[in-house]
């Protein structure tokens, strides 16, 4: 049995390395899809499956 290829762009954002983020780009960089995160925090790609309730479900993250 094969799997479909995952092709969606995800990563961490800032500190937190644990929420993986489904990323996009915004401005020239790589950004949370729900917004998360400060303006000055780095985005980093992994390879692992977004897990971020917000991403997954298109909504914004709470303003912290």
């Amino acid at each position: 049995m094969t799997s479909e290829p995952y092709s969606v762009m995800s990563g961490t954002v800032g500190d937190d390395v644990m929420t993986v983020h489904e990323l996009v780009w915004v401005a020239g960089e790589q950004r949370p899809k729900c917004g998360d995160g400060a303006p000055e925090d780095r985005g980093e790609e992994w390879f692992r499956r977004v897990n971020c309730p917000y991403c997954l479900n298109d909504e914004q993250a709470p303003a912290a």
